[in-house]
């Protein structure tokens, strides 16, 4: 399971010391379900080979399946690993198109 980052802890620390609640960003944020690590890694892997120079560009199929064979997936990691980086690539490109609107 994935812990707070350092700057998350550091605001926990501080708002208890304070006597205030956490921040709903920290109260509320989502928990990721055991085993679905390997596959958030790999989406921040993936994303951080790519750039958006002239526009958001998805990661490729090609990208996703040379990762799951550098790291030996079986079929069925294989099948999740593009099944999820696809949903969390998707939603990440829609969050940077709206702020490139708005910016």
């Amino acid at each position: 399971m994935l812990e707070m980052g350092n700057i998350e802890q550091s605001i926990a620390k501080q708002a208890m010391r304070s006597g205030q609640p956490l921040p709903d960003r920290i109260r509320d944020a989502p928990e990721l379900r055991p085993g679905l690590e390997l596959y958030l890694q790999a989406f921040f892997d993936l994303d951080s080979e790519r750039s958006h120079a002239t526009s958001p560009t998805a990661i490729s199929w090609s990208s996703v399946r040379n990762y799951a064979e550098t790291f030996e997936f079986d079929e069925e990691q294989t099948e999740n690993i593009h099944y999820f980086i696809r949903e969390m690539d998707s939603e990440n490109l829609k969050r940077i198109a709206n702020k490139m609107k708005s910016g």
